[in-house]
């Protein structure tokens, strides 16, 4: 679960973005070695707890954020990143298993149906999206090929919870995969996010 953290800490803005891959924006992501969670993570090797790691990516941070609506499946497509994660948000919201699973990538659909089997872990999905409050996209990077959307809500207490969605082009648009939750540089990339290391 993502790590909440006051709205004011992290200056990250969202984008609802079409075509990241055609932009020359970029980011660098910088950590401490000793908050990244994985020590066999590749990017720290060799290196002492105190110490910084830096890597420069693809990607923007966008002013101001860019507030994801909820929308009825009926709705639903993935032509652009923005509209996807409008996918992906709302049928998590809803607990709407078919759709959850719709969003992603067909190579995991499968699996993912699976995970989710059992109605009070779709019951759990559903309550945690719905207790985050107002979502917006703040900011997106790629990596390896995917591109990596920041969101962030925002509760009725001004707290703030951020999500990493994971996004790769397929011929039907723009689907959620996990291929890259154990990446050593998606996991830099998720530790900077909550560190404030990203500029």
């Amino acid at each position: 679960m993502p790590r909440r953290t006051r709205v004011g800490i992290l200056a990250i803005a969202l984008i609802a973005h079409s075509s990241c891959s055609l932009t020359h924006d970029r980011l660098t992501f910088r950590v401490k070695v000793s908050d990244i969670r994985r020590q066999s993570n590749a990017l720290i090797k060799n290196k002492q707890p105190d110490d910084s790691v830096e890597i420069t990516l693809p990607g923007k941070l966008m002013s101001p954020p860019t507030p994801v609506s909820l929308i009825p499946r009926a709705q639903a497509e993935w032509g652009t990143t923005g509209r996807a994660a409008a996918s992906i948000v709302s049928a998590n919201s809803a607990g709407d298993v078919p759709w959850i699973v719709e969003n992603y990538v067909p190579s995991e659909r499968l699996a993912i149906a699976k995970q989710l089997s059992d109605p009070a872990a779709a019951g759990r999905i559903r309550d945690y999206y719905r207790n985050l409050g107002k979502i917006s996209i703040t900011g997106w990077t790629e990596i390896r090929g995917f591109t990596v959307l920041f969101l962030q809500g925002v509760d009725e207490d001004g707290d703030a919870t951020l999500i990493a969605i994971v996004l790769s082009k397929t011929s039907d648009g723009w689907k959620q995969t996990g291929a890259i939750a154990t990446d050593d540089t998606f996991e830099l990339v998720w530790t900077a996010l909550h560190t404030g290391g990203v500029h």
